[in-house]
């Protein structure tokens, strides 16, 4: 068996309407469930022995440079692969690894349009690099079921679609029609599949119907048509939502938001849902946080590189600063419970929008909630950014004084400034919501304790929403 070298070419600029979905990304750079196209691959090429190199191809220049050292390898074996193709089966993709060791002919992956081709010697390669083009002739044909070509836009919305993340299911299957979600926390499953039959018919409209609702000894399922709509948080975490898309998502989530079922409240019964929204929980959820095994690390990150001394001094700040500014209204409405951007679907081309996951309800009385909390979870993906620490598009650093800084890679000035027009045109208060949004990070912070840096990130994030918003009192 002969060592092969692995070149993947990142140089394929996606087609026009695929930019609508992804931005201006090459396809290796496409990030899905918190990792890369090109990651994805490389978590194969990692663990199979026989590769003595992986080349990455990104422009015209990495190419030539490859050209110019190509004849340096001691080997002839060279496995290609266009990023457009994407495997959907790793066991497949290291047997046509394994076997370009062993090759004596040239052979092309016919399902993949000539997106992966194994070449037996470096004059035939090189020339490919050179001219783009394969001739048949010289190939032989590996037929295989287990690529996909996202060039076809089809099958681009098929594959980008069905990155659903399962961190609260155990199982999400699904298929060309049809995802079902089944999970052994029975009780969520069931307020999921309770919350659709209890709205209102003028709400049903704005959901994905759930149905065929099972329930064994040991888990519940439900089932829903799948749309092949990539939902909001991909579209906005690749930069592919300029500032005349996000205004018509604005006037339809509005508008939404405008028509949910509501009802008068005294103020007081306002007063006690919205303080468990935004207060009880939190608290609940800090000393849930605080019984994690990484709560000590965690506690001297604060102490040492923030300016608070401890997660409870975060919080009392946050109540202080939620006591003083908020203004309970008497009068509660039906909520979606978790109106983020990925758990919202949007097509522009005819205005559609679509809601899934809502947090759910077992009873008409679980439905009604403060009217802030839906757009208090929108202003966390557009404000907050929230969408960007699930696709780690952020890092931690230190300043020269040893405080942390928190980094995202996103410019949304342009983006708040048309949300805050949105919310003021509406009657809610930027920073009224801004506050509840706060409460969001922090009550975050122990549901996500898999990923401990994410959590670090999310507290930093809450910290400078809160300095933010003393500044521009103090800028007053």
């Amino acid at each position: 068996m002969k060592m092969v070298v692995v070149v993947y070419d990142n140089r394929i600029v996606p087609n026009k309407k695929i930019q609508t979905i992804i931005g201006n990304q090459n396809y290796g750079n496409i990030v899905l469930k918190r990792e890369t196209l090109f990651s994805k691959y490389e978590k194969i090429f990692k663990e199979e022995n026989c590769i003595e190199e992986v080349i990455r191809i990104d422009s015209e220049e990495d190419r030539d440079n490859f050209l110019q050292r190509i004849n340096k390898f001691k080997i002839n074996n060279f496995i290609h692969i266009s990023s457009n193709i994407i495997y959907t089966n790793a066991e497949e993709m290291k047997i046509i690894i394994n076997k370009a060791g062993y090759v004596e002919e040239n052979i092309i992956v016919k399902s993949t349009d000539n997106g992966i081709a194994i070449f037996n010697n470096a004059t035939d390669y090189v020339d490919y690099l050179k001219n783009g083009i394969i001739n048949s002739q010289k190939f032989e044909q590996m037929e295989s079921d287990s690529f996909v070509n996202l060039e076809n836009y089809n099958e681009f919305l098929k594959y980008i679609s069905g990155g659903f993340d399962a961190r609260f299911f155990n199982s999400m299957k699904s298929d060309d029609n049809l995802v079902i979600k089944s999970s052994k926390d029975k009780n969520k499953i069931k307020k999921e599949y309770t919350y659709y039959q209890l709205l209102p018919a003028s709400m049903k409209k704005w959901m994905v119907m759930p149905y065929d609702y099972t329930e064994t000894e040991d888990s519940a399922s439900y089932t829903m048509e799948r749309l092949f709509i990539p939902d909001l948080a991909i579209r906005w975490t690749h930069g592919a939502i300029d500032e005349s898309e996000l205004r018509n998502i604005l006037d339809k989530t509005f508008y939404y938001i405008n028509t949910r079922a509501s009802e008068k409240a005294t103020e007081a019964e306002a007063k006690k849902i919205a303080d468990k929204l935004y207060v009880d929980k939190l608290l609940e959820r800090i000393e849930k946080l605080k019984a994690h095994s990484l709560f000590p690390v965690f506690d001297a990150y604060i102490k040492n590189g923030t300016d608070y001394n401890s997660i409870d001094e975060i919080a009392q700040e946050y109540i202080e600063m939620y006591k003083k500014h908020i203004k309970v209204k008497g009068n509660l409405v039906i909520g979606h419970g978790d109106l983020c951007f990925s758990n919202m679907m949007y097509n522009n081309d005819v205005n559609l929008l679509k809601l899934i996951d809502p947090k759910g309800a077992l009873s008409e009385e679980e439905l009604w909630t403060d009217p802030m909390y839906d757009i208090a979870k929108l202003s966390h993906s557009i404000c907050g950014l929230y969408d960007f620490f699930n696709c780690d598009k952020y890092s931690i650093t230190m300043d020269k004084s040893m405080k942390f800084e928190l980094h995202i890679k996103c410019d949304n000035r342009k983006s708040k400034e048309i949300f805050k027009e949105y919310l003021e045109k509406n009657g809610y208060d930027y920073k009224e919501i801004r506050i509840c949004e706060v409460s969001l990070f922090l009550s975050m912070l122990p549901l996500h304790m898999d990923y401990p840096k994410k959590v670090f990130g999310f507290l930093l994030n809450a910290i400078n929403i809160m300095k933010e918003l003393k500044k521009e009192k103090a800028e007053r």
